[in-house]
């Protein structure tokens, strides 16, 4: 069984989002601390503001340091708070050392803490003051101006501060329970969020594996193809179309080992056959030219096929080298069919050719292109019925020229007219009238129109006819060389 936190998508999703949202917490509850302590700092100084103005009124009327220390005893037992009065050179005069706020008072209070109020600035100090308060204390420096305007001493009026300490508890509680309850939800949200994604990738990676030892029906199933997510959903769609094309590939490779496997071993056997009866004199001396005639025929044969799969093999390997050249496709056509007059006598199929001019140059490779003439046009006396009809259009068309080799006969079903330029792919035996063919020569062909930079159509209604139809670049008519002659000479030399 697979962990719960490891290298999973559960795992990944779940600590970025606890990750993100306790570091929004954090970011969060520091911001809200520093605005309550400011708030409450605001809100204290307030309070001791008119306190310290009182006191301060007090001691510029000249009043006795005992009716000021007496006065300021009661006030620190009403108001709860501690009252430090000291004078221009931080000793202290007054202090209430019973509101029990204080661990000890020094006799001078240290310059750090009360320089900016003896130079004249109201102050306000949050904490203990180098140790005098046994407690955080909020303090309010009030200075006491002379009549030069110039500071003579200050008041300090400290008060606790345990609304700021309650609410900074409250705050961490607050924050440490919104942090569980996030985390919990992380993990619930995260869990629905990496099942969404995983099942589908889960399953995905089942069929791969499957599809990988060798079962080739195996795919993906609706969890992945339906998913809500696009991408996982476009994943496993193309997986399935992925495993379709290999499984057709396959299917198409047992096909041709299969045939090929025929096709080697008919000639083969008829070879060995009649050689062997040469060799023991089974066949007569004077009958062996008439058999090695179709031994001849055999051996052709198996060389024509192997020629055609070393072919297909450089096409494949980018090795074949495209000679390209100006010729007249024309004249490729009609010697093309002048080489398959003998077997389109035989089946009485008649040729028309709808040639728009005598020449039309193309530039092309003429080789391969010659032997995509012979390959469209073979198959078209194959599939065309006896007393049929052939035809070949040639339409230039401004850069391209378009050539049509359409026969009657029994044509290509619909469903098959998209695969038959496949590798060994061959149309279903039982609607043809010819069985012959290693299913390579419309591959071969759709091949060399490519390496053109050229496509390749077929047009088809099952029954009626075939049509296919190429595009070539257009090119140009060889000049035509001009004959001189010397121009005539008005007085010729006399003979000698």
């Amino acid at each position: 069984m697979r962990p719960l936190f490891g290298k999973t998508i559960f795992s990944r999703i779940f600590f970025i989002n606890v990750i993100s949202v306790l570091v929004c917490i954090v970011i969060l509850g520091s911001m809200q601390t520093v605005l309550v302590t400011n708030y409450i700092s605001r809100q204290s100084e307030e309070t001791l503001k008119k306190n310290g103005d009182s006191i301060v009124a007090l001691i510029q009327n000249n009043i006795s340091m005992e009716s000021l220390r007496s006065v300021l005893n009661g006030f620190t037992r009403t108001t709860q708070s501690h009252i430090i009065v000291v004078d221009e050179r931080g000793s202290v005069l007054v202090n209430t050392a019973d509101s029990g706020f204080v661990n000890s008072v020094p006799a001078f209070i240290p310059n750090e803490f009360c320089k900016a109020v003896l130079a004249g600035q109201r102050n306000s100090v949050i904490g203990t003051m180098g140790g005098i308060f046994n407690e955080t204390m909020f303090t309010l420096q009030v200075p006491v101006l002379g009549a030069g305007g110039d500071a003579i001493g200050a008041v300090f009026i400290s008060i606790p501060i345990p609304e700021q300490q309650k609410m900074n508890h409250e705050l961490f509680r607050i924050l440490l329970s919104s942090a569980i309850v996030v985390i919990v939800i992380s993990f619930l949200l995260s869990y629905m969020l990496a099942k969404r994604f995983s099942m589908p990738i889960h399953n995905i990676r089942n069929s791969a594996k499957a599809f990988a030892q060798g079962h080739l029906d195996a795919r993906v199933g609706e969890i992945a193809t339906e998913s809500d997510i696009d991408e996982i959903a476009e994943l496993g769609q193309t997986f399935n179309n992925m495993a379709f094309e290999l499984e057709k590939v396959e299917d198409i490779r047992k096909a041709f080992i299969s045939d090929v496997s025929h096709e080697l071993r008919t000639p083969m056997t008829t070879i060995s056959g009649f050689v062997y009866g040469m060799l023991d004199d089974t066949i007569p001396k004077e009958k062996q030219k008439q058999y090695l005639k179709i031994v001849y025929d055999e051996v052709t044969r198996l060389s024509r096929l192997v020629n055609t799969f070393l072919d297909i093999s450089r096409m494949q390997s980018d090795k074949m080298v495209m000679k390209k050249s100006h010729f007249d496709i024309n004249e490729a056509i009609r010697l093309t069919i002048i080489g398959l007059e003998r077997r389109l006598e035989e089946k009485r199929i008649q040729v028309v050719l709808n040639f728009q001019t005598d020449s039309c140059y193309v530039f092309a490779d003429s080789d391969s292109i010659k032997r995509v003439l012979t390959n469209l046009l073979d198959n078209a006396v194959k599939f065309t019925n006896p007393d049929g009809e052939i035809s070949v259009t040639v339409k230039p068309h401004m850069q391209e020229v378009a050539v049509s080799v359409r026969n009657t006969g029994c044509g290509i079903p619909k469903e098959q007219q998209q695969m038959i330029f496949e590798r060994l792919y061959k149309v279903d035996q039982s609607r043809s009238m010819n069985k012959d063919g290693t299913g390579i020569g419309l591959y071969l062909v759709k091949s060399i129109i490519r390496a053109h930079g050229k496509t390749i159509t077929v047009n088809s209604e099952e029954g009626k006819f075939a049509e296919f139809t190429f595009t070539l670049d257009r090119g140009k008519a060889p000049q035509k060389r001009e004959e001189s002659y010397p121009e005539p000479v008005e007085n010729p030399p006399e003979e000698l």
